[in-house]
């Protein structure tokens, strides 16, 4: 195909939804206020102060030791006349337990606000918190999609992470221990986007390497899923293509240059339209495979979606390659004398290459996993209907397999108790 074909099949799909021959349609919803810039949390107090009188401030242990200044929070709020109240119980991919028993103290203090001030965790838990404080219990009633009855108690988000865009999205993960093993489960409703974002790039100048990296690469999981998703859109895709460009100029950069606020905030801007992306969209198999991988290892979300995105990405590129070219290109790849399939494949290698940059690896090495266990992840997946049609390729049982036996490092051990090991 010469380059002006491809010029001109990229102006026909960008008009055109993608696999039909209609116009495009589409629609765009994001209810969320948006505040972005350095020391823009102090307007938290005005903003709380419009949304109720009694706050309930949702965080773990080490962001309120470590990061925030807990005072200046309280006193912000205290002078717009809000009452505060605070719950640090909030633990890293948090049960749904964490989100009733916050409810329950929320409800005890007559709260009327939830601020979520943390990372993806926090955020997520104060979404489930305020499900809680005006829908009845238990709180996996509402896990799926469209099933919270009551509108939520109005949620303020500050993001301390630039990497899951919950400030902007309308999802939030729980682990459900009722099950055996204990699963990652989604809730998701428009009635989850939170009513203000107060994104602060000040407040990510203390996280560790380690957690910049995995933060980093779930938000350009969340973009590259997007721009590549069924659902995919021009409104979405500048988002999803911005936010890929950043960050493969930026994520490194932060990961070996942490008190840069410039490079900060580039990475939570970058976060945020990539929030802003999947709300749009949603994401794909990488996301329905990466929760398997850190309920069942313990790994974080952003690692276990890491290690999976060459190879889903790898096994997708065949169902629309120039759009994989122009992925190549975003990503920073030279792609000029290729050959046509070279190009999108060069999208891989530029992913690679981010992960490489930031310490991350594309496998999953010093863990294994049983092959019944792996297939029976398979199973589990393939149920999931909505995610496996928004991905851009038809997926069976046999690839999600072989998917992850390659993120293992080894593609032919599939007998039923052995374990597939990464080398």
């Amino acid at each position: 195909m010469s380059t002006r074909q491809e010029s001109q099949g990229t102006t026909e799909r960008e008009f055109k939804i993608r696999g039909t021959g209609r116009l495009l349609e589409f629609a765009f919803y994001l209810p969320t206020k948006v505040y972005f810039g350095e020391g823009i949390r102090e307007k938290l107090g005005e903003e709380a102060g419009n949304l109720g009188q009694s706050a309930l401030i949702v965080s773990d242990e080490n962001i309120i030791r470590k990061i925030i200044n807990r005072k200046k929070i309280e006193d912000s709020l205290n002078k717009a006349g809000v009452k505060t109240s605070l719950w640090d119980g909030v633990v890293a991919n948090p049960p749904l337990s964490i989100a009733e028993k916050g409810a329950r103290f929320a409800r005890r203090e007559k709260c009327d606000l939830i601020i979520g001030l943390g990372g993806g965790s926090v955020i997520d838990a104060a979404k489930g918190i305020a499900v809680m404080c005006t829908n009845p219990p238990p709180l996996s009633l509402y896990l799926g999609r469209d099933r919270i009855r009551k509108p939520p108690l109005p949620l303020i988000a500050i993001p301390t992470t630039a990497g899951t865009g919950s400030e902007v999205n309308p999802y939030a993960v729980f682990t459900n221990t009722q099950k055996t093993p204990p699963q990652k489960e989604i809730m998701a409703d428009p009635l989850l986007f939170p009513r203000i974002a107060l994104v602060d790039p000040q407040l990510t100048l203390s996280l560790p390497p380690s957690v910049t990296a995995d933060a980093g690469i779930d938000a350009l999981c969340h973009a590259i899923e997007s721009y590549t998703s069924k659902k995919s859109r021009p409104f979405s895709e500048m988002l999803a293509l911005e936010t890929i460009h950043i960050l493969a100029h930026y994520l490194a950069k932060a990961v070996k240059d942490p008190g840069n606020i410039k490079i900060r905030s580039y990475c939570s801007y970058a976060s945020l339209l990539a929030g802003m992306a999947i709300a749009q969209t949603g994401t794909t198999l990488v996301h329905g495979m990466g929760y398997k991988l850190s309920a069942h290892l313990g790994i974080t979300h952003g690692r276990a979606n890491g290690i999976l995105l060459p190879w889903v990405s790898e096994f997708n590129l065949q169902a629309d390659p120039p759009r994989y070219t122009h992925l190549a290109k975003t990503l920073g790849e030279k792609v000029a004398g290729l050959g046509y399939e070279e190009r999108a494949m060069r999208a891989v290698n530029g992913i690679r290459r981010i992960l490489g940059e930031v310490g991350q690896p594309d496998r999953l090495k010093g863990k294994s996993i049983k092959s019944d266990t792996i297939e029976e992840f398979a199973r589990e997946i393939m149920q999931d209907k909505r995610r496996l049609s928004n991905n851009p390729r038809l997926v069976t049982f046999k690839d999600v397999v072989g998917i992850y036996q390659k993120a293992l490092g080894n593609a032919n051990e599939t007998q039923g108790g052995s374990r597939c090991v990464a080398s």
